[in-house]
């Protein structure tokens, strides 16, 4: 009930600026032409004076000179082409006298006291429509003076009966909001009626809707917040039960520690034999010439290089020495891995690629090779003896898009909800570590793994590189 005395008073005060403002333009807009034509009078007067002291010249023995008449001539065509004449005859009579001083007479001072006589009518008729606007300017500025006096005088009048007329009429309302803000204090939500509601003033009556609105939102606060507390003490044991998890992880990763130095050290003793065994074969490889035995032989070796890169790769992991980065042609990687892998896969199972041939990144070539090695294989062991399996690749801007999709049963839901943990695999015989060091490899080079089922049946994993290009320096090909 308050809004009426504010919005008559904004009312009030807007109104009074208003008409000041108003005043003041019209004020400003009187001084102009006025200025403008007291200019034009002293122009007027300058050049009747210019006239006058050549005529005083000539009655003084100084003839006059036609080079003073056309200059008189000039100043009268100047003040003819100018703005600000208020008398109708003005224009007129100045182009008669620029005519006469523009003629060649033999008596030059009887044209000056022609014209002379003819600028003082031009003076006196502007003069005399000059007062007439001083005059309208005056009878103006009383006019607007007695309007502000009076709204002056009306503004208290009105402020003050609006005032006493909102206090009578709100006193009642301003009781019972009192009481009613006393149950709010007491906790008493009750809600008041609407026929009470429809008793009272129009004005107070959106007040009593909204305190009807506050109660009502409070019963719902109310009820959330004892909602809130039970699910704050839920995300407490929550919270306590992953910190406990947490704390689980880490005495695993402790004894994981300790497995992997355990397991370069056996890495480091198991290169020796394995360079035996891989110089054997390169000699039967030779040995055997082109034949299809001499074929799979090449795969062997090319199996044992592999597994010579993973024992190195296990020793450099240990000692904390990341693989040298190098620029990857990404289909001939995956060409080559699907060559290795034609005596692993059984022949139910069909392995297609999808990568552009273009697309080449700077990146561990032998890590790489391995992450994707382990998902292959992953979905080759998770599928019955026919399927199907897709590796795709594609570069967005600065970022490598890999993806490994099968057909087969998918991820366990306990899976994707907690993640991926070490030791921990939904697979009869699995170890639970393949998709751990998938995810080791892509937190090494800042990237991203995600795992998700596909509909109706299977799943995919993709990886998310950094696809950095070779830099000036030069970093080697791999073919």
């Amino acid at each position: 009930m308050l809004w009426l005395p504010l919005w008559m008073s904004a009312g009030v005060v807007v109104a009074v600026l208003l008409s000041m403002l108003f005043v003041s333009w019209r004020n400003l807009h009187r001084l102009e032409p006025i200025e403008a034509h007291l200019d034009h009078i002293q122009h007027i007067e300058d050049v009747a004076l210019s006239m006058e002291q050549t005529l005083l010249s000539d009655l003084r023995g100084q003839p006059i000179q036609p080079s003073q008449l056309l200059e008189l001539r000039t100043e009268v065509a100047t003040i003819a082409r100018a703005e600000g004449a208020l008398h109708p005859d003005t224009a007129t009579r100045l182009a008669q006298i620029e005519a006469q001083l523009g003629t060649t007479a033999a008596h030059p001072e009887d044209v000056l006291f022609r014209t002379l006589a003819e600028m003082r009518q031009v003076l006196d008729g502007e003069r005399e429509r000059h007062n007439e606007l001083l005059t309208r300017g005056q009878e103006d500025a009383r006019t607007e003076i007695t309007l502000t006096a009076l709204l002056l005088l009306t503004v208290p009048l009105l402020l003050g009966a609006s005032l006493l007329t909102v206090q009578r009429r709100a006193r009642q309302p301003l009781r019972a909001l009192e009481e009613l803000l006393g149950r709010l204090g007491r906790k008493d939500y009750r809600p008041v009626p609407g026929t009470v509601i429809d008793e009272m003033d129009g004005l107070a009556q959106p007040a009593f809707h909204s305190y009807n609105a506050l109660v009502s939102r409070l019963k719902e606060l109310e009820s959330e917040h004892r909602d809130r507390e039970q699910t704050l003490e839920h995300e407490v044991r929550r919270a306590t039960e992953a910190l406990l998890a947490q704390s689980r992880e880490l005495g695993r990763a402790e004894r994981l520690a300790a497995v992997g130095a355990v397991s370069a050290g056996l890495a480091h003793e198991l290169r020796n034999p394995l360079a035996g065994i891989q110089m054997a074969c390169g000699k039967l490889h030779r040995a055997l010439g082109h034949s299809e035995h001499a074929a799979r032989i090449a795969a062997v070796i090319d199996e044992l290089t592999r597994i010579n890169h993973l024992l190195t790769s296990q020793v450099d992991a240990a000692r904390h020495s990341p693989e040298p980065l190098e620029v990857v042609a990404v289909d001939r990687l995956v060409a080559e891995l699907l060559t290795l892998l034609r005596y692993q896969v059984p022949d139910g199972v069909q392995i297609d690629a999808r990568v552009p041939g273009e697309l080449r990144c700077l990146l561990p070539v032998a890590g790489l090779r391995q992450t994707l090695l382990n998902l292959v294989l992953n979905a080759v062991q998770a599928m019955p003896a026919t399927g199907r399996i897709e590796i795709a690749a594609e570069r967005a801007d600065t970022e490598l898009s890999i993806s490994v999709s099968d057909s087969g049963p998918g991820f366990p839901a306990e899976l994707l909800r907690a993640g991926i943990r070490p030791f921990a695999t939904g697979r009869q015989g699995g170890t639970g570590l393949g998709l751990a060091m998938v995810r080791r490899f892509v937190r090494d080079h800042d990237g991203d793994l995600q795992l998700a089922n596909r509909e109706p049946h299977g799943a995919v994993v993709t990886l998310r590189l950094p696809c950095a290009s070779a830099d000036a320096s030069g970093a080697l090909d791999h073919a």
